[in-house]
């Protein structure tokens, strides 16, 4: 999971008629020893959330293009 992937929450509930939530990977770096989180910025969110990385999963992941 790198800055830039596109990711989802396989385990999340989602009401009747709403869509489940998309997000980008914003930030990997760990605030803390332990910490295994990333920063993800949600679609229709003004704030980024530190999600556990073992509750997402990426949906298409960023290209790299070398110059």
């Amino acid at each position: 999971m790198k800055v830039g992937d596109l990711i989802h929450m396989p385990g999340e509930t989602v009401l009747e008629g709403e869509e489940p939530s998309i997000g980008i990977v914003i930030d990997t770096e760990p605030r803390h020893l332990h910490d295994k989180r990333v920063g993800v910025l949600w679609v229709g969110a003004n704030c980024i959330d530190w999600e556990p990385k073992d509750w997402l999963e990426v949906i298409s992941e960023t290209v790299s293009v070398e110059a």
